[in-house]
């Protein structure tokens, strides 16, 4: 029986940095190195989400949803996760909140939800102030 070739990637393909905003909930964005077209304009942000089972999940989405983008989004090589976190408080869950008003924004500017959102969490209006999330959001604009 013939042996079979084993290799290793030269590169690292996912690198995970320590943060103090890596905590269990939090809500995430996966931005592609290339821009994708939206019905208003450009955009390099394919995925808004949050994590539901703890910290590992921006992880897990941000391999999942970058095997999704590799194939079928042309020039796509790289896709970074960029951590989005708040302040708490007593019971509420501001993290999904956070998810909500940065779809919500996202949505307001490029008239759909991200490439990879299925689903748009209910709005909840006056948590969190408009300019700031849509300066998080123009962040990722196309240069």
């Amino acid at each position: 029986m013939r042996k079979l070739k084993v290799r290793a990637s030269k590169k690292s393909l996912l690198t995970l940095a320590r943060s103090r905003q890596w905590v269990d909930k939090m809500v995430y964005i996966l931005v592609a190195n290339k821009s994708h077209k939206y019905k208003n304009g450009r955009s390099r942000i394919l995925y808004i989400g949050t994590t539901k089972k703890g910290a590992d999940r921006p992880a897990a989405s941000a391999v999942n949803k970058a095997s999704e983008a590799f194939y079928e989004l042309r020039g796509v090589r790289t896709i970074d996760v960029h951590i989005v976190t708040c302040s708490p408080r007593k019971a509420m869950q501001t993290w999904k909140r956070l998810e909500s008003a940065l779809l919500d924004v996202f949505r307001d500017e490029y008239f759909e939800l991200p490439k990879y959102n299925k689903v748009r969490p209910k709005p909840r209006e006056g948590l969190f102030s408009t300019a700031a999330l849509e300066k998080i959001i123009g962040k990722f604009d196309v240069e």
